[in-house]
């Protein structure tokens, strides 16, 4: 069985209804904590190891904040890949992996895949799963992704779409504003790129040019995200763009099959439009 690690206490609360002292107290305690782990349980991998992340999706992580937010949320984390290199971690959802009642878990692979996975409890917020990309990959990763994914998280509970628009410009301009393209091409910038084309919808009246623009730049930057290409549709067709609305639906199916079937209802019903 994996070896397991507490990385941080499941009972630890939310980062974003801590005061920021608060906040500011969990992101070093994390930090402190990954030095802990990696000089007493743990040898540092060479930065040239690929490592896998695997993310529990079972029912019970899943309702404490695991499954695909946590899986997101690591991929947030993530700096694109420098031109010509290949990514040295990646994410991949997973099935139980014991010890429900400390989740939400997650299973690291190092290496060749000759070791045991690592597993880590009460994996729960940008914070802890920051701590563990340190721990398991042996790097530092840009202050910036923390604070976007961070913010990404925080977005997601906004009570308005306003407020919504706002937490994630500040995240948007965190990730763009050094032009470092290991940070305008992450994911965690197309990620609030579509969020914010999203909250752009909602708003009343909704700000389309600014919704199309946002999903236009987030599919240039993750063009094999589904959930881009449905942004991009409903921001074309409130433009009255029904053709593009229809060409982002195709684009959404062809990349996930799975999505064909309600894909073609709704070309269908844009047609009659």
């Amino acid at each position: 069985s994996p070896s397991q690690h507490f990385l941080w206490p499941s009972t630890t609360k939310n980062p974003k209804t801590m005061p920021n002292t608060r906040r500011l107290f969990a992101f070093f305690a994390a930090n402190v904590f990954s030095t802990i782990i990696l000089t007493s349980s743990l040898s540092v991998p060479p930065t040239s190891s690929n490592c896998v992340i695997k993310v529990c999706h079972n029912k019970d992580c899943t309702k404490k904040g695991g499954g695909e937010p946590l899986l997101n949320t690591f991929r947030d984390l993530l700096p694109a890949p420098s031109l010509g290199e290949s990514p040295r971690v990646s994410i991949e959802s997973s099935g139980c992996l014991s010890q429900c009642g400390k989740g939400p878990n997650v299973a690291v692979a190092v290496g060749n895949g000759n070791e045991e996975d690592k597993l880590y409890f009460g994996v729960e917020d940008p914070t802890t799963a920051s701590a563990v990309l340190d721990v398991a990959t042996g790097e530092e990763y840009p202050i910036n992704l923390l604070v976007a994914a961070a913010s990404i998280s925080q977005a997601k509970c906004a009570t308005s779409p306003t407020k919504k628009e706002k937490i994630l410009s500040s995240a948007i301009s965190a990730l763009s504003k050094d032009e470092d393209p290991t940070l305008l091409n992450s994911f965690a910038h197309a990620h609030a790129l579509y969020l914010r084309a999203d909250a752009r919808l909602e708003m009343a009246p909704p700000n389309i040019d600014g919704a199309i623009a946002d999903a236009k730049l987030a599919s240039e930057i993750a063009p094999t995200e589904r959930k881009v290409w449905r942004v991009l549709a409903s921001a074309e067709e409130v433009g009255g763009n029904i053709k593009e609305a229809i060409d982002a639906i195709r684009e959404g199916a062809r990349i996930d099959p799975s999505f064909s079937t309600k894909a073609k209802k709704e070309i269908e019903r844009l047609a009659n439009l």
